[in-house]
């Protein structure tokens, strides 16, 4: 596993890690807080309808 101490570099290696981050904690969401998070993405319109 990569630690990234500074921005730049490989970009595309961190973007996947943050990907995989992200994914490995929404799996572990219960239906409410997927629901919660849903709406707030849809509110600050990271997701479009």
């Amino acid at each position: 596993m990569k630690v990234y101490t500074h921005f730049g570099g490989d970009d595309e290696g961190r973007r996947d890690e943050l990907i995989r981050t992200i994914e490995h904690s929404v799996e572990r969401l219960s239906l409410a807080e997927l629901e919660a998070l849903y709406y707030d993405l849809v509110a600050k319109d990271y997701i479009r309808k």
